[in-house]
C-alpha cells in the first residue's frame, strides 16, 4: 500500500510541476513570436502560375442567361419588400405566399438550368471501351486457373501473357513476385 500512495504522492506532484512550468513558459512564446524572419518568405513568390490569367469571353447564350438571373433577382427582391409592406398593412394569406414562392424557386431554378446550358461546355462522352480480344480472354482465364489452382510459380509468366495480350503495363507497382 505504501508504494501506490508513494506513487499517486509523486504522480501528482508531477503533474503540478509541469502545469506550473507550462504557465511559466507560455508567455516566453508569445514574446518570441516576433523575432521570426517572416519577411524572407512573405516576398518568395508562391505561386506556379508565371503568366496572368486572361478573361474567358462568353456566348451571346451565356451572357443572355446570366442576364435574366439578374434581373429575376432584382425582380423578386422588389416583389418580396412590395409583399412585406402589404402584410403589415392589410392581413396576408400565408398559404397562397407559399404557393408563390414555390413557383418561383421553380422559375428560378429554369433560369439557372439554362444558364447552364448555355455556359457551361457540353458533357463529352467517353467513347465505349473496346471489347476484349480472345488472346485477352484466354489470358484472364489462364491467369484466374492458375490462381485458383495455386500454381505461384506459373503466375509470372501469366501476367505478363496478361499485359501484353490486353495492352496494358505495370509500373511495378502492380506486379506479381512470388515469395
Amino acid at each position: 500500500m505504501k508504494s501506490i500512495r508513494k506513487l499517486m504522492a509523486v504522480g501528482t506532484g508531477s503533474v503540478a510541476l509541469f502545469a506550473v512550468a507550462a504557465f511559466a513558459l507560455a508567455p516566453m512564446t508569445v514574446f518570441a513570436e516576433g523575432s521570426h524572419r517572416w519577411e524572407i518568405w512573405r516576398s518568395s513568390v508562391l505561386s506556379v502560375k508565371t503568366g496572368t490569367p486572361t478573361a474567358a469571353t462568353l456566348s451571346p447564350a451565356c451572357t443572355a442567361a446570366i442576364q435574366a438571373i439578374k434581373t429575376a433577382f432584382a425582380d423578386d427582391r422588389a416583389e418580396d419588400a412590395a409583399e412585406k409592406a402589404n402584410a403589415a398593412l392589410a392581413g396576408s394569406d400565408p398559404a397562397a405566399d407559399v404557393e408563390e414562392d414555390k413557383a418561383e424557386r421553380a422559375a428560378m431554378k429554369a433560369l439557372w438550368v439554362a444558364a447552364r446550358n448555355a455556359c457551361a461546355p457540353q458533357a463529352v462522352t467517353r467513347p465505349a471501351a473496346a471489347a476484349p480480344t480472345a488472346a485477352c480472354l484466354a489470358a484472364k482465364q489462364a491467369v484466374k486457373d492458375a490462381w485458383a489452382r495455386k500454381d505461384y510459380a506459373a503466375l509470372r509468366s501469366l501476367w505478363s501473357t496478361l499485359k501484353t495480350a490486353c495492352g496494358f503495363s505495370s509500373t511495378g507497382f502492380f506486379t506479381f513476385q512470388h515469395r
